[in-house]
């Protein structure tokens, strides 16, 4: 006679079944969480360019609050003695990035760069727009180029920057822009920050918005709608042509 408390011997291995249940679990699983996850980095990326531009606007803020109302213009540079001077500069985006360090105290390079950027230069650890090495003061060789190599330009930055503004003009003015390829197409290209899905755009008023199609969302000076950065900063008063632009070394018209 059988003991009725016998233990009954189980497999302990999975059925083909179970298996496939659990493969396909996984797999809806990972179709449902991937996408979210590659959607959370990008919008905490955007969020963060955001930061930065809003910075780089009160950063101009105060620079322009000391220098009689007016703004970055194609004339600021930094000299050895680490000083703003009016007088002799290139227009470019690194002496933008110089003038508000040296003039506002916006000396973190990585406030330039959108991690989204794949053009931008990589930095490892705090890096400073101007170095001091020695008493003299300079724009960090990462962004400036070599001036002895006619093909080097310098890294590109993320951001561009309208110059010659004061605070008299619109508060809709653009101000600063992510690094787009043309300034007169209403749409961002494939090689820009986020590609062709769209760009920040931070006004003179301080707001930042994102943008994916320029197309009769801006206004020009005198308030009519425009498609483009370049439509944007035309018409401005007390200027007889547009601002010029401080743009990177690769991007277009």
């Amino acid at each position: 006679m059988k003991n009725r408390f016998s233990t009954i011997k189980r497999s302990k291995g999975f059925t083909l079944i179970e298996v496939l249940t659990v493969i396909a679990i996984i797999a809806i699983l990972s179709a449902i969480l991937v996408p979210t996850v590659t959607q959370m980095r990008e919008t905490a990326r955007k969020t963060k360019d955001i930061n930065n531009l809003r910075q780089i606007i009160n950063a101009s803020l105060l620079f322009a609050s000391q220098n009689s109302e007016r703004f970055v213009s194609d004339t600021n540079f930094i000299t050895t003695a680490g000083q703003v001077s009016p007088n002799g500069g290139s227009g470019d985006i690194d002496d933008v990035a110089a003038t508000l360090a040296a003039g506002a105290g916006l000396n973190d390079l990585s406030t330039w760069i959108s991690d989204s950027d794949t053009l931008a230069p990589n930095l490892s650890g705090p890096t400073p727009v101007i170095t001091n090495i020695g008493g003299t003061y300079a724009v960090n060789t990462t962004i400036v180029g070599d001036p002895s190599d006619p093909a080097d330009f310098g890294d590109n930055l993320s951001f561009e920057y309208v110059l010659n503004l004061n605070t008299s003009v619109s508060t809709s003015t653009p101000l600063v822009f992510s690094r787009i390829d043309t300034i007169t197409s209403p749409t961002w290209g494939t090689t820009d920050i986020y590609g062709p899905d769209g760009g920040h755009i931070g006004f003179v008023g301080g707001n930042v918005s994102w943008f994916t199609n320029l197309t009769g969302n801006l206004v020009d000076g005198q308030g009519a709608p425009t498609n483009s950065i370049d439509g944007a900063i035309q018409n401005l008063p007390g200027f007889t042509g547009n601002p010029p632009i401080a743009r990177n070394p690769s991007a277009g018209p």
